[in-house]
């Protein structure tokens, strides 16, 4: 396998293991006729159920390091569960992971949530 196919199929699973449907974005991949053979075939022997199960770790950890770094987040979560977690989830799906700690978490999650009306209330 390639270097440049190696990177891609990289790419594939670092996008998947954020993504709503991790098994369908990895399927599909698979079928790209761009990739060589091997990356194709790589990616077709991936266990479906445990790159579901990494996913929910990637989000979990995430979701914690938000947490951690943000008590208006921790009280937002406590006063409207519901609420908090519908944006959380948009935010996981739409900012890409960068943060390595709590406190860059809470800044690219309020950055977020200033550009986004819809849960931008303030938190008593």
């Amino acid at each position: 396998m390639s270097d440049d196919a190696a990177t891609e199929i990289e790419r594939v699973l670092a996008n998947a293991l954020t993504s709503a449907d991790p098994a369908r974005l990895v399927l599909r991949a698979a079928q790209d006729p761009r990739l060589d053979a091997a990356a194709r075939s790589a990616l077709e022997a991936i266990d479906l159920d445990g790159l579901g199960l990494s996913a929910l770790i990637v989000v979990k950890l995430r979701f914690e390091r938000l947490l951690q770094g943000s008590a208006s987040a921790g009280d937002w979560f406590e006063a409207d569960a519901r609420e908090f977690t519908a944006a959380f989830r948009r935010y996981h799906l739409e900012v890409e992971q960068r943060a390595a700690t709590p406190s860059e978490e809470a800044a690219r999650f309020e950055s977020w949530r200033a550009a986004n009306p819809d849960f931008s209330r303030a938190v008593s």
